[in-house]
């Protein structure tokens, strides 16, 4: 049985941290000590003092954790770019692959199941030497990820797919957000087209929901679209 999930994406904005609360959310429902992770963040400004990454904090809601921040984020940097891109216009350190590789697995220890967000896309530059997709299989979890079916998601989940493929990182399966109350003939199509071209599993489609609040009722009626299961 796997003992953590990493949740990453064709592009940011996508929605990852939505489905990773609300999975979060459900395997809390049968598991008291369950973890979330949003190893690097960026934005253009601090959402608080305890939670730096408004994702993090979107994260931490879903299961009430009260861990220490430096390790569910051990690198926030206050301008919206990559890590590693922003830590250099901000002349910062940029960020070990290193650390947070031992944050990670103090918390994989310390609970039974962690559920890792990751940003943007899989090539975002962590720093000079490493991207994202490094990372990722460094921690050894496997990968699900989220897209949308927008018109250019085919070539964008294909790249992601051939990319964590190439790292020898196991896909668990695609999951689609934001498909429009009335999708046209394309939308409608792409993740049954993909999921044909791929052989991957698509685990879920999930509408496009103009206002949702991030608590029990919205992770419920996420996760219940969502066919996984540890």
């Amino acid at each position: 049985m796997p003992d953590g999930l990493f949740i990453t994406a064709t592009d940011t904005g996508v929605g990852k941290t939505l489905i990773s609360a609300s999975l979060a959310w459900k395997l809390s429902q049968h598991d008291d000590k369950i973890c979330v992770m949003k190893p690097f963040a960026t934005s253009d400004k601090v959402f608080s003092k305890k939670f730096y990454s408004k994702d993090l904090y979107l994260l931490s809601k879903s299961i009430n954790l009260t861990e220490d921040q430096s390790y569910l984020n051990p690198y926030f940097y206050r301008l919206p770019a990559s890590p590693y891109m922003a830590s250099k216009i901000l002349k910062a350190k940029p960020p070990s692959i290193t650390t947070a590789l031992k944050k990670f697995s103090y918390l994989k220890k310390k609970y039974n199941f962690i559920i890792v967000e990751g940003l943007g896309g899989v090539m975002v530059p962590i720093n000079q030497k490493y991207n994202l997709v490094d990372f990722i299989k460094l921690t050894r979890l496997p990968i699900i990820i989220v897209t949308t079916p927008i018109v250019g998601t085919i070539n964008h989940t294909l790249l992601t797919i051939q990319k964590c493929k190439d790292h020898n990182i196991p896909i668990k399966g695609i999951i689609f957000n934001k498909m429009p109350e009335k999708p046209d003939i394309v939308m409608e199509s792409t993740p049954s087209f993909i999921e044909r071209l791929t052989k991957i599993p698509v685990l879920g489609t999930i509408p496009h929901y103009k206002y949702l609040k991030f608590n029990a009722n919205t992770f419920k009626k996420i996760s219940d679209k969502i066919k996984y299961a540890i």
